[in-house]
Formats: C-alpha cells, structure tokens, sequence
C-alpha cells in the first residue's frame, strides 16, 4: 500500500481545524525571536522548518534579511510565509 504524499499547506490545515492560529502565531513568534529550533511542532504533528518556509517565500526571505525593518513589519511576512508552507507529514505514532 502506498503512503498518499500530503499538500496541503499550513494555512489549509488552519482552514481545516487541524491547526491552529495560535500555533501559527507562536511558529511565527518563534521564527521571529531566532530562540526555537529551525523545525516547529503542530500539536497534530505536522513539522515545519520555519528558516526553510521563510527562505521559499520571496517576500517574506527579502523583508527579513533587511536590517532596518523593525519586527513588527516582518511579522506579516513571516506569517504569509508560514501559512503558504508545506509542512513535513505527519508523525507516525
């Protein structure tokens, strides 16, 4: 049996209830603070590399390269970016 390949993005799986804003903002905060680990968690187990989704998103890899933008302007940025991604499938538990 072939395992079905998943694309459906963050934003979708918002859309979907199988994640939530608020993990989206917290991936976000994450990614933004340079503090976590390039992969973030979903509580249902989809994995995200944040500096990889960031990196994908030209608007998002542009604003947050330049040094003199304030956080509060690359939010949106990196918030587009994380909701446009891909995650990794799922753990299998």
């Amino acid at each position: 049996m072939h395992k079905m390949i998943d694309f459906q993005t963050i934003g979708t799986l918002c859309e979907r209830g199988l994640v939530s804003e608020d993990e989206v903002d917290t991936a976000v905060e994450a990614f933004l603070s340079g503090s976590a680990a390039s992969v973030f968690l979903f509580r249902a187990g989809y994995r995200l590399n944040l500096v990889k989704a960031v990196r994908s998103h030209p608007g998002a890899q542009e604003f947050v390269g330049r040094p003199k933008v304030g956080i509060g302007l690359k939010r949106p940025f990196v918030r587009a970016a994380v909701l446009q991604a891909r995650p990794m499938p799922r753990s299998e538990g």
